[in-house]
């Protein structure tokens, strides 16, 4: 008996062979994967490496050097200083890259907190609520999101145009007053899972359908709206094609995006350094949102996807 040996009692233990067998393949993919999750980092790492350092690079010593500079021999912040003071399309006396963030903040948080409130709404009406054709109206509202948004760019931009708007931000802000079809779905999800006793509950008390929306539901909800807001903030703050349709003949109300754009084809391919640095400084508003809302990201995702 190789593999297998009896108790005293008749039971049945692993031979130690097997056993060690065992702890040798968990061993094994251990090492594969933390090798390939090793490899994964490096090929994230090291993208942002090179933008850094090239940043830090002077004009001169990039000019002077035609092999790829690791690090730079003396470190330069020129690249920084044209980017948020000295910059081309600065106006006023402020750079179009902090104007463009300030015009970001002001253009997408209401638009944000005004859909999340609405989805949130809306999600609640079809997980809670009993009416005719409910399941009718979710059907038709998660339609709407197998249209390609490129489908839409033309009919909706003569719509604004007709109507007068498409000089102004408001093509870009009115319409995220509304909601998402996608924030409608995901919030759907987790309101399905929270008891409906409360609803019952909150009935009793005498209390309306919005007043138990703002009292009870989005209480229970923050991590799946803090989630949901992370997406929302990223889609707007990373929009380009909208301000671009929209905004491209007011610099003033230039969003960041495109004033990055702009500013990066105003110094062209030459200057890599000021290309980086501009690159560095979008990045950082994102970075410190993922850094803070990380725990809240990660726990309202999971939450809505154990309650669906």
């Amino acid at each position: 008996m190789t593999e297998r040996a009896l108790y005293s009692d008749g039971g049945v233990r692993v031979a130690p062979q097997k056993k060690k067998a065992k702890k040798t393949d968990a061993l094994a993919f251990k090492i594969v994967t933390y090798v390939y999750l090793a490899l994964f980092l490096l090929a994230v790492l090291v993208p942002f490496y090179v933008v850094v350092a090239t940043s830090l690079t002077s004009y001169e010593e990039i000019m002077s050097k035609l092999e790829f500079i690791w690090w730079p021999k003396k470190v330069s912040f020129e690249a920084y200083k044209t980017v948020l003071i000295e910059d081309r399309l600065a106006l006023y006396g402020m750079s179009s890259l902090l104007r463009g963030f300030l015009n970001t903040m002001w253009q997408v948080i209401p638009t944000m907190l005004g859909g999340l409130f609405v989805s949130g709404l809306a999600a609640y009406a079809y997980s809670k609520l009993r009416f005719r054709v409910k399941n009718v109206l979710y059907v038709i509202t998660l339609a709407t999101m197998m249209i390609p948004g490129a489908a839409l760019t033309m009919p909706t931009y003569l719509y604004y145009d007709a109507l007068g708007w498409s000089h102004s931000v408001l093509p870009m802000m009115i319409p995220g007053l509304f909601g998402s079809a996608a924030t409608i779905f995901f919030m759907r999800q987790f309101f399905a899972g929270i008891p409906t006793d409360l609803i019952e509950a909150g009935k009793l008390d005498g209390m309306g359908y919005l007043t138990m929306y703002v009292k009870i539901m989005i209480p229970l909800a923050v991590p799946a709206f803090l989630a949901q807001g992370i997406f929302a903030f990223v889609g707007g703050y990373n929009n380009y094609m909208g301000p671009m349709l929209y905004l491209l003949d007011n610099q003033m109300l230039w969003p960041l995006q495109l004033a990055l754009g702009q500013l990066q084809a105003q110094y062209g391919a030459g200057d890599q350094a000021v290309q980086c640095a501009s690159a560095i400084v979008a990045m950082v508003p994102l970075l410190i949102v993922y850094l803070v809302c990380q725990r809240f990201f990660i726990e309202g995702v999971a939450v809505a996807g154990l309650k669906g």
